[in-house]
């Protein structure tokens, strides 16, 4: 047995039902004292199992809690692969509503954002467990409406549609100290993103 697939054994000791329950912990936990305060002793006591559980599972507090926020997201329903309306607009104006309604400047994990700067190997995560996610479900979207005909397939600003979108989702908390609004997200949409894939489609 490789040393990689070892591990993956000894990560699946935990059941689908303690794994949730052990998330919903760290998320409570997170929102009552913040991300910095939150120890993976404070978890391990009160649900009631031992540290070594947790780093075998998750490896290091970081990696706990960026996965416990992924399965706060999940169990809200927040969830961009669910998305199809039947057009481009009703899918992005969509995901606008989902982005906001999950804002990373509020909510249980608000505390998380502001840590970034602070704990190495965090932002990585944040990438890699929550935005990653994101990313690819945007491009699945965006592949369906070009077999919809919506958008050419080599239009270029397929390839910024990430961009253009989640950055002002984002930055602007960082920028304005406020989340991002639902009518600031469809401004960007109807005044940038739309009109860069398709024209006709911001009208629609």
């Amino acid at each position: 047995m490789t040393e990689e697939s070892a591990t993956v054994s000894r990560r699946r000791k935990l059941t689908p039902e303690r794994e949730r329950e052990l998330l919903g912990v760290t998320a409570e936990l997170v929102a009552e004292v913040g991300y910095d305060r939150v120890t993976m002793a404070a978890v391990a006591q009160r649900a009631k199992c031992s540290t070594a559980t947790l780093y075998r599972q998750w490896e290091s507090k970081p990696r706990l809690v960026v996965t416990a926020w992924k399965a706060y997201e999940k169990d809200r329903g927040i969830d961009l692969a669910q998305i199809d309306t039947g057009t481009l607009r009703g899918d992005l104006k969509a995901v606008v509503r989902v982005l906001v309604a999950d804002d990373p400047a509020k909510g249980a994990f608000a505390s998380v954002p502001p840590a970034i700067v602070q704990q190495e190997g965090l932002m990585e995560l944040v990438r890699e467990i929550l935005l990653h996610p994101v990313i690819s479900d945007l491009a699945m979207l965006l592949e369906r409406a070009v077999r919809r005909g919506e958008i050419a397939a080599d239009n270029p600003a397929i390839g910024l549609t990430d961009q253009i979108l989640l950055s002002p989702w984002i930055a602007q908390s960082i920028l304005y100290g406020s989340p991002a609004t639902q009518e600031l997200m469809e401004s960007i949409l109807d005044t940038l993103l739309l009109p860069a894939l398709n024209p006709q489609s911001a009208t629609a």
